[in-house]
């Protein structure tokens, strides 16, 4: 039954076949030509009303989505910019308080017993303040400020004489710390726009003081940037936490500071506005809103757009249709050929030139794939040569570095036996260094043990080369912390090779600062220095070609303290030519723990 089935279903096939056959050569479109025509022609309609319709449907939604996205990405923006401004902001206002820098030295003022002191901080404290402004450029204003008289205690640039608590524009905050919205600055002699936080402060002798800051915020001409660019008329709107406005980008009337704009979720369209809505970190509510008119005249602008582009499209398609028609015959015909060819094993090239560029590109690459697989069995004949060959120079290489420790060992006792101190002291003093150096000791490195490598390395030298070597190494719990493995010696070992002269100094100083929970290492050389050119290569986080000598053992050392304490360490490089070099580090004082695996 199943065999039957089988040629009743062929039998029905070919039937049909048969009858589009017939139906084909009937209506005159039994040559190939007119049957391309033929199914172009239904294919383009057919495309087109499918595309019309689409296409209106996606321009639709993704019209609406775009600016709506659009509108999601500049708010979010925003409030990623006034959330870092009143960060910034916060630091400052903390360096404020008597906890602070600035606000020590405001406690030693307030609690000075004459002038003179009086005059002696107050110039410190401007000076801090003046060092706080200038590392954050947008800073302008900064203040103490007498909240019961109504004068500013201390201020960096002078105040408008129409200043009170009471008109600063809070959107935030509670308590003794509050944030305003933008508004005008504070400053006299300044028309800028910026955004500030207010800090009570109460000193120990009682004095009760209000800490201002202020910093220029560009949002006005942000908000008129974009507004241009898209040709939409934005509005950014700030809230408290009532839904109180207290500032709005534009000049209309519509949600004008002092009026309720009661919104809720993150975005919407209520009273003729298409809105989008954040709360920042610091609990004010920031929204950007767009007229509905203007929403939806950008929808109908791209429904008419694509109604002519769709329309050119379909004619140039089919004029298209006509000339392919024409072109594609001869170049595909060559392809099969030469495809033919390939497949039985021939790899020479054939030049076509068909006049089509595409099809001269696709034989330039047909020869060019060709000449790579020639390339690619050639390739392989030599790798699998290499592979035997590093096969070789790996036993080597395992083999040499045994094989010298072991004929130093030997070299050791020999000198053992025939009484020669000092050459088994070398001897002994270069394997100690070559174990520690080729990670045979299976001891965590410490701060002791580094130096004690390093203590050997400058007895070997010593004994080759006439420099001194001046060690001051303070004694603590520390030598006994966790440290990178083998980032003394290569310092120490540039110093020596590349920067002393005969009869040098080489100063070595390791120190630790408990406060700062650092330990801070110093290598200064007294010879030749480096110039400024190599200073600034010897500086580059980047390999380069030109770096040898000073720049091998400075790259591996920086790259051991990038592996094992992340950006916490610090290295420096100070130089002048014929004065010497100094080198120093700042490594973090590590609790003792499992040395990390480098």
């Amino acid at each position: 039954m199943r065999g039957i089935r089988s040629i009743k279903t062929t039998r029905t096939v070919h039937r049909n076949t048969s009858f589009m056959h017939v139906l084909l050569n009937r209506f005159g479109f039994s040559s190939l030509r007119k049957r391309i025509m033929m199914l172009l022609t239904i294919g383009l309609v057919g495309f087109a009303i499918l595309m019309a319709t689409v296409s209106y449907n996606a321009i639709y939604t993704m019209q609406h989505d775009k600016i709506k996205t659009s509108m999601a990405f500049d708010l979010y923006q925003q409030t990623t910019k006034l959330n870092q401004m009143y960060n910034n902001l916060l630091q400052v206002t903390q360096q404020m308080t008597p906890e602070g820098t600035v606000g020590n030295l405001m406690e030693s003022y307030l609690s000075a017993k004459d002038s003179y002191s009086q005059r002696i901080l107050s110039r410190d404290i401007s000076y801090n303040i003046g060092l706080i402004t200038f590392s954050n450029p947008a800073m302008e204003l900064v203040m103490y400020y007498h909240p019961e008289t109504g004068q500013p205690a201390l201020t960096n640039l002078p105040l408008r004489g129409d200043f009170t608590l009471q008109s600063l524009p809070d959107v935030s905050g509670m308590g003794q710390l509050k944030y305003q919205s933008p508004h005008k600055s504070l400053c006299r002699f300044s028309d800028d726009q910026v955004v500030s936080v207010t800090r009570e402060v109460k000193f120990s002798d009682g004095t009760q003081l209000v800490v201002y800051v202020e910093a220029k915020t560009d949002i006005s001409t942000d908000m008129n940037s974009l507004s241009e660019s898209v040709n939409m008329p934005y509005s950014l709107v700030f809230t408290d936490s009532t839904g109180l406005v207290t500032y709005n980008s534009s000049h209309s009337t519509a949600f004008a500071a002092g009026q309720r704009l009661m919104l809720t979720g993150h975005s919407g369209s209520a009273d003729g506005y298409v809105w989008n809505r954040m709360t920042g970190d610091y609990g004010y509510g920031i929204t950007l809103l767009l007229p509905i008119s203007y929403y939806n005249h950008e929808l109908y602008t791209w429904k008419n757009h694509m109604y002519w582009i769709l329309a050119i499209a379909l004619l140039m398609m089919f004029l298209l249709t006509l000339l392919l028609r024409r072109l594609i015959n001869g170049p595909f015909q060559l392809i099969e050929r030469e495809m033919r060819t390939f497949g039985k094993g021939y790899m020479g090239t054939s030049q076509y030139r068909t006049g089509i560029d595409e099809f001269d590109r696709i034989f330039d690459q047909f020869n060019i794939m060709k000449r790579q697989i020639q390339q690619l069995i050639i390739d392989v004949e030599q790798k699998e040569k290499r592979r035997h060959q590093l096969e070789i120079e790996k036993l080597a290489y395992q083999i040499n570095p045994h094989f010298l420790m072991n004929t130093l060992n030997s070299v050791r006792w020999l000198a053992v036996m025939h009484k020669q101190a000092k050459i088994e002291k070398f001897v002994s003093s270069l394997i100690n260094l070559l174990n520690y150096n080729l990670g045979k000791s299976k001891e965590s490195a410490t701060f002791r043990s580094e130096i004690e490598v390093m203590r050997t390395y400058l007895e070997l030298q010593q004994m080759r080369h006439d420099f001194e070597a001046g060690l001051d190494i303070e004694e603590g719990v520390y030598l006994d912390s966790p440290v990178a493995r083998f980032i003394l010696q290569p310092i120490v070992e540039n110093a020596v090779c590349h920067g002393l002269d005969d009869h040098g100094k080489l100063e070595i100083s390791i120190s630790p600062d408990e406060t700062a929970q650092m330990v801070h290492i110093t290598i200064r050389d007294d010879g030749k220095g480096l110039s400024r050119e190599t200073l600034a290569l010897l500086q580059r986080d980047t390999p380069d070609q030109q770096q040898t000598g000073w720049g091998i053992g400075l790259r591996y050392v920086r790259s051991m303290l990038e592996s094992f304490y992340g950006h916490n360490a610090r290295m420096g490089i100070e130089s002048t030519p014929n004065q010497g070099t100094t080198v120093t580090l700042d490594l973090p004082y590590l609790q003792h723990r499992e040395e990390k695996a480098i």
